[in-house]
């Protein structure tokens, strides 16, 4: 299946809590995953150890994915997208 992906940069514990309490506190009751690069390796994004995990694992290659709606990224998402 193809989807629409956005290149997440999450280095520090920092930005994966910041990164988390964000999609978290989105307002919707979307479906949200990180991938790596190959879109094997698959994480809840919404889960805070998930996500420590892919950043750890994902050899910098990680990519958040909105199951439910293709394409659409919260607001303030951007703030962890690299340059």
């Amino acid at each position: 299946m193809a989807h629409v992906r956005a290149k997440m940069k999450l280095e520090t514990t920092f930005d994966v809590a910041n990164f988390v309490s964000k999609l978290n506190s989105d307002g919707t009751t979307d479906k949200y995953i990180l991938e790596d690069f190959d879109g094997v390796r698959r994480v809840d994004a919404r889960s805070y150890l998930g996500v420590m995990y892919a950043s750890a694992e994902f050899d910098g290659e990680t990519y958040l994915v909105n199951l439910t709606e293709d394409g659409k990224f919260p607001t303030g998402i951007d703030l962890f997208r690299p340059n």
